[in-house]
């Protein structure tokens, strides 16, 4: 079978994946509504992310963070960053 061939049946095998997911949030009443996103979100996952923050954000604002983000020891921030900048999300923190 040719690269050309695959890559086809790639593209066919794809659109039907992504139109059995439209399907399925269209069902469902998820999505985009105009400029709304109607999403079902688990409100121990909210509450678990929102925890995460606030220590991140505890974490920012006191004297360790900016000693050694001086002698550029800091990790745990920075390493969130770089997670960012790769497109690999996470929080860098585990419970």
């Amino acid at each position: 079978m040719t690269d050309e061939i695959r890559d086809q049946i790639n593209d066919i095998i794809e659109g039907e994946i992504q139109n059995n997911i439209n399907d399925y949030i269209e069902k469902e009443g998820k999505g985009f509504k105009g400029q709304e996103l109607k999403v079902n979100v688990s409100q121990a996952e909210v509450d678990r992310l929102v925890k995460v923050y606030k220590k991140m954000s505890k974490y920012r604002k006191s004297p360790l963070f900016a000693v050694q983000n001086m002698d550029n020891n800091e990790k745990l921030v920075s390493q969130m960053v770089e997670e960012l900048k790769k497109g690999e999300g996470g929080t860098g923190i585990t419970e």
